[in-house]
């Protein structure tokens, strides 16, 4: 693995866990009647990690290889993917849980929300770096 994909992935990670932390504190003291399980918080949290990380690896590739048209085409690819794991995951927990699907939605697109905001940060990172190197 090439050390800036390295550190773009090592980042995302670093983000997603302190980010997932503070998320859980905040529920735990400041909303502790929410009816969603820490496992199934966690696991929300490393669903994002590893597709966010897969993501960015096919982007730098991708940007690496290609011109920066391409980069584009990946980026929304990536918005539709990740919308589609959504609905599935959605839909897993509602089979799992019906009495707290409403807590778990709205954490998970609160932690949509705050790896999208991490992911397009990250993509224009690339891009630059690309565009610089060219």
């Amino acid at each position: 693995m090439e050390l800036y994909k390295a550190r773009l992935i090592t980042a995302l990670i670093a983000f997603g866990l302190i980010a997932g932390a503070c998320f859980a504190a905040v529920i735990h003291y400041l909303l502790p009647v929410l009816g969603i399980s820490w496992n199934i918080l966690a696991a929300i949290i490393i669903f994002f990690i590893v597709v966010e990380s897969l993501f960015i690896s096919v982007a730098e590739t991708s940007a690496r290889k290609h011109e920066s048209t391409r980069l584009v085409r990946i980026y929304m690819l990536t918005k539709v993917v990740k919308i589609l794991l959504t609905l599935v995951a959605v839909l897993i927990y509602f089979v799992y849980d019906r009495t707290t699907i409403k807590w778990f939605i709205i954490d998970y697109i609160i932690l949509y929300l705050l790896f999208l905001i991490a992911e397009s940060f990250l993509f224009v990172k690339i891009e630059k770096h690309y565009n610089i190197k060219k």
